[in-house]
């Protein structure tokens, strides 16, 4: 935004010199300087859509077992200024890093969790991201224990048939079988070769266990399948 200011002279007739106006034009920088302010404020303003991918995240653990592996935010940046970036959390389970750093394209945020100690149950927190003065972000954090079971394990195991649709469009070398007691964490992997179908052995019974498959070939291995879950009895 731009103000044209006009100076106007008065030539008072016979005092050889000339008066300026010089409280209307003080008015007018003043105003002029207050525009270039707010307009500097605003687009501060307009620039605060930075990405941050995953806009939230879930842990599952399984209780007095291993910590659930570490998860990414990733904070992107719609321009490439540099800024300054904080992360912060709210609960005692979660831990951010860093929490304090600069970003010009982009930025990874590592949060980890920490199950020591903690019942089962659901737990709930959030990450606060400030980008530059002006951008806030939170992101949703769930913690999600599973029970464990109090007495010793029974010794009766039992089995799960899976069954999945072929790969089309690709030559596939075989299938793995992930196999684990909380979703996202497998204990066990399967290699088959290239069938549609696979009987998992060994599984307690009475417990519920996960299950995802991966194709794989000479090029590398694919992203798992919808995930399937099963009691075994």
């Amino acid at each position: 935004m731009r103000h044209y200011v006009r100076a106007t002279t008065y030539q008072v007739a016979g005092s050889g010199h000339t008066n300026h106006p010089s409280g209307t034009l003080w008015f007018w920088e003043v105003l002029a300087i207050a525009a270039v302010i707010l307009l500097g404020v605003a687009s501060e303003g307009l620039a605060c859509h930075q990405p941050i991918d995953p806009s939230s995240l879930t842990f599952y653990a399984v209780q007095g077992a291993t910590n659930p592996p570490n998860q990414i935010l990733t904070v992107r940046n719609t321009n490439t200024s540099t800024k300054a970036l904080t992360a912060s959390d709210n609960a005692t389970w979660l831990t951010v890093s860093p929490t304090s750093t600069t970003m010009t394209t982009s930025k990874k945020i590592t949060a980890a969790v920490s199950t020591s100690g903690r019942a089962a149950g659901t737990y709930n927190a959030k990450i606060t991201i400030k980008v530059a003065t002006w951008c806030t972000y939170t992101v949703p954090v769930k913690l999600v224990i599973s029970p464990t079971t109090s007495s010793p394990p029974p010794t009766t195991t039992s089995s799960a048939t899976l069954t999945w649709n072929a790969v089309t469009g690709a030559t596939i070398t075989g299938y793995k079988v992930y196999v684990g007691e909380a979703p996202g964490q497998y204990s066990r992997t399967v290699t088959v070769g290239n069938v549609t179908s696979s009987t998992v052995n060994s599984l307690t019974v009475g417990r519920m266990y996960y299950f995802v498959v991966t194709a794989y070939n000479g090029a590398g291995e694919s992203t798992p399948s919808n995930m399937v879950s099963k009691t075994i009895q």
